[in-house]
């Protein structure tokens, strides 16, 4: 008998993370509403400045270069499983496609409302303040908001 291959793991592990991520942020919808979603997101935006600063630390993310945060994201494909493709990268903006989402089919079976990735996404925004506090980072497209794919844009404040 052998064990699950490593791709079985990865899709099961980032089924059950998916699933995490919709039980705290629907919790916290319904028992608290916005100022709670607020809060949660602020949460997340702040460990997303711990991982970045990790990043940074152990070389996978260089301090002012937005273009490594698409190395960061592209080199962790064989643990999460996002493809990802570079759309733009300069000095002040740097713009990701994301074509699959290993959480996607978690979050709508589990019935997340179509703002979820906002939220758990501010810990990306935080990544991306770690590499450099004055960045922004929207989500002008989102597959769990209907689109296609999902576009992670990174902008440095003039």
């Amino acid at each position: 008998m052998t064990g699950p291959s490593a791709d079985d793991v990865r899709r099961s592990s980032m089924a059950t993370l998916a699933s995490t991520h919709v039980v705290y942020i629907e919790a916290i919808r319904r028992l608290m509403g916005a100022e709670g979603l607020a809060v949660i997101g602020e949460a997340n935006r702040l460990h997303g400045i711990d991982l970045g600063k990790e990043g940074i630390k152990d070389g996978g993310l260089r301090a002012g270069d937005l273009a490594s945060i698409f190395g960061f994201f592209d080199g962790a494909h064989p643990y999460f499983g996002f493809d990802i493709e570079l759309l733009e990268a300069s000095d002040r903006v740097l713009e990701m496609k994301v074509t699959s989402c290993p959480w996607i089919d978690t979050f709508r079976a589990k019935g997340a409302g179509s703002d979820i990735c906002h939220w758990v996404c501010e810990i990306d925004v935080g990544i991306g303040q770690a590499v450099d506090p004055n960045t922004t980072m929207t989500l002008p497209k989102c597959m769990m908001r209907g689109d296609d794919y999902c576009i992670y844009r990174y902008e440095k404040r003039k």
